[in-house]
């Protein structure tokens, strides 16, 4: 008899089988995988979605349509990982999955204007095959290739999907609902004018109102979109969460080499004070402020004193921040395993295990 707290052995296995992936190949030093629920379930959706037709022309029509969903997938995800590597951003790993592709870039960007041109890197891929497609598709206009019993050009079918496909993802990827590729543009935008970490409330705050919607619209609506909608949206969700409980403990952005005369820059808690929002301190009267202060003696007992709660509290902020990453590579082993683990990877597991061992 099972326990009542052990998990239905038949629920893990179809967890595993739903996190299970095979290896696609390895392009610009970038590994590509597939999850098998994307590989055997979404043929079946796309040819569910054609009705009564031929059973060559069906298989031909899915064929088309599943390479050609996710080969624009996948050069969306390329396009953040390559855009990436311009500020030394490795990505390991690009995933494709039922709800569609993730990039998983080695670190976060190191300012918003990295972000927004990281996150928009993957949509302006859409603009370049409309350049293409599009053009294709007026120079060969549906019948152009007829098959003798067939309902569907084949080459205008290719044509007008891929037209059609780019436009949607364009668009859906532009809606400013954070996580989505609009959504962190528009967290990197505020993030020019007000501290980071309350931009990413803000952004948040609104992808959580853009989840709803979708699971809304995906629960009013019906077929197969409709589901992968109300999928997306409960992602959505849970990722705006996530991303607002970080938010409140470590420094969007952060980086240990900072100019720590920002307040911002050295502390994630100063946006509740509303302190030195980004860009608006002008660093030149940074420098003067300090040449006319002078040189200054260090600080006495008394100063010392008051500094150990400050000690304390950024020793909190470095073990929340050390959590963040260990939660993150546990989602990636989750996905990869072990051995698809970087090197910095499983240096932020080995200084936890360390940690938790000095503590024991």
């Amino acid at each position: 008899m099972r326990a009542y707290d052990e998990p239905d052995p038949r629920l893990l296995r179809l967890q595993a089988w739903m996190m299970a992936s095979f290896r696609l190949g390895r392009w610009f030093g970038i590994e590509v995988r597939m999850f098998w629920a994307a590989a055997i379930l979404m043929p079946l959706l796309i040819g569910w979605q054609f009705g009564p037709l031929a059973a060559t022309e069906r298989l031909l029509l899915t064929a088309i349509s599943f390479a050609g969903l996710f080969g624009v997938v996948l050069l969306h995800e390329f396009g953040h990982a390559l855009w990436a590597r311009r500020y030394g951003i490795r990505t390991p790993l690009i995933t494709l999955s039922p709800l569609g592709g993730l990039a998983h870039l080695g670190t976060e960007a190191r300012g918003p204007r990295q972000e927004l041109l990281i996150s928009l890197a993957g949509p302006a891929t859409h603009l370049v095959l409309l350049a293409v497609f599009w053009p294709l598709q007026k120079l060969l206009p549906w019948g152009t290739v007829e098959v003798s019993g067939w309902a569907y050009d084949p080459l205008g079918f290719t044509l007008a999907f891929l037209v059609a496909l780019n436009q949607g993802l364009l668009l859906f990827n532009l809606l400013p609902f954070f996580p989505m590729d609009g959504g962190r543009a528009l967290r990197a935008v505020l993030a020019m004018r007000m501290h980071p970490n309350r931009a990413t409330m803000i952004a948040t705050s609104i992808g959580i109102g853009g989840a709803i919607a979708l699971v809304v619209w995906g629960i009013a609506s019906s077929g197969m979109y409709a589901t992968i909608r109300v999928l997306i949206g409960l992602s959505n969700l849970q990722a705006c969460l996530r991303e607002r409980v970080a938010a409140r403990h470590v420094l969007v952005y952060g980086d240990g080499a900072a100019d720590h005369r920002e307040p911002w820059q050295s502390d994630p808690d100063a946006w509740r004070r509303g302190e030195s929002p980004f860009g608006v301190e002008p660093r030149a009267e940074l420098r003067d402020g300090a040449r006319r202060a002078g040189r200054r003696r260090g600080p006495g007992l008394f100063a010392r004193l008051l500094r150990r709660p400050e000690r304390a509290a950024r020793a909190r902020r470095e073990q929340a921040e050390l959590d963040a990453e260990v939660d993150r590579v546990l989602e990636r082993v989750q996905q990869v395993g072990m051995a698809g683990l970087s090197a910095k990877e499983r240096k932020v597991l080995d200084r936890a295990s360390r940690q938790r061992r000095g503590a024991g």
